[in-house]
């Protein structure tokens, strides 16, 4: 539970109204007039040209990235590269990391504490192999070239050693356990080699405590290794197939609002984290800020997600601060502060 003060609580508020971030800015207000609601913040850190930027979780990640290496920052993980007829998407998408519990995996092997063995994360096609640890849309491969790829992407992970900057990206909570390895996966077992297997792979709908717990793991690992500026997001994109009873519009709901919650607390937590609105900004615009498919975001969204970003986080020439998106409010501030138990001096 948060609690402070009622005397600092009326200041937080104080603050707000000086800032005009204490309500939902109306439609005809620079902030929600575009059609999204552009959440004022206070960036703590600001991103250089130049650093070298290392991406990891959900298909927003991929969007953020892009973006970050046309503006002029090293992002190692846009380089990574699979033939086509291993996967039918641009190569970084392969490296989708859904949940905290694969998140942490992939953290943990990167500072060698999380090694899968050659036998973790199979599941045989044919004569061919799939690894749950990557992408849903992945083709079988032949067992020797699954494991020369896990190698590729091992290699790849290290490059987080030397990165100042680590953009993590909340996506689900809906996640599938092996208890025989004891470990996460991305991708579900098929129902076949649930059948085959029975008592080995679980179904996990993770909660509040599970991914902060997680989370934070991977933080503090990051942390004890070389502090580094970590951007944190929450995924807009919902989920495309729910695994539980519930209609997949609510599951959705839970599965955001807990990722959300998590996010804020970790923020808390640690000094060097911050959190920036994708999912806000997206979602303020209703179903417009999505393709036909309600779950893909539209490009024009994207770009007015990192033109914010850019603005806020990214050292340019003159960074843009928060308050001249929220300058040109018609109404009077003062008004509101004289409603505040009338003490019109809270300003």
């Amino acid at each position: 539970m948060y609690q402070i003060d009622g005397a600092d609580a009326y200041a937080n508020l104080a603050a707000g109204i000086k800032k005009r971030t204490y309500r939902f800015p109306t439609k005809s207000e620079p902030a929600g007039r575009s059609g999204r609601l552009l959440p004022g913040i206070e960036p703590g850190f600001q991103l250089v040209r130049g650093e070298k930027v290392f991406t990891i979780g959900s298909c927003f990640a991929r969007e953020i990235e892009q973006r970050l290496l046309r503006a002029g920052f090293d992002v190692p993980v846009t380089g990574f590269r699979t033939p086509s007829d291993e996967f039918p998407h641009p190569g970084p998408h392969l490296l989708n990391e859904y949940n905290s519990g694969t998140i942490l995996q992939r953290i943990e092997s990167a500072y060698g504490s999380f090694i899968p063995t050659n036998e973790m994360g199979l599941e045989e096609v044919d004569g061919r192999y799939l690894d749950l640890f990557l992408h849903i849309h992945q083709k079988p491969v032949t067992l020797e070239r699954l494991i020369e790829r896990r190698a590729e992407i091992n290699q790849l992970y290290k490059t987080l050693h030397d990165s100042s900057v680590l953009v993590l990206t909340l996506g689900l909570v809906e996640t599938w356990y092996d208890k025989l390895h004891d470990c996460y996966l991305n991708k579900a077992p098929s129902k076949h080699s649930i059948a085959a297997q029975p008592g080995r792979f679980f179904f996990r709908r993770m909660d509040v405590e599970d991914v902060l717990d997680r989370m934070a793991r991977c933080i503090r690992l990051v942390n004890e290794n070389g502090p580094k500026k970590i951007l944190l997001t929450v995924s807009p994109v919902p989920i495309e197939a729910t695994f539980t009873r519930s209609n997949a519009v609510l599951a959705n709901a839970y599965s955001k609002s807990v990722l959300r919650v998590a996010a804020q607390v970790l923020t808390e937590i640690f000094d060097n984290v911050q959190y920036f609105p994708s999912f806000e900004i997206a979602t303020s615009g209703g179903v417009d800020s999505f393709l036909a498919d309600n779950v893909h975001v539209t490009p024009e969204t994207v770009d007015a997600i990192m033109k914010y970003l850019f603005d806020h986080f990214i050292e340019s020439k003159e960074a843009k601060p928060a308050s001249e998106y929220l300058a040109e409010f018609n109404y009077i501030d003062s008004e509101a502060a004289s409603r505040i138990d009338g003490r019109p001096n809270l300003i």
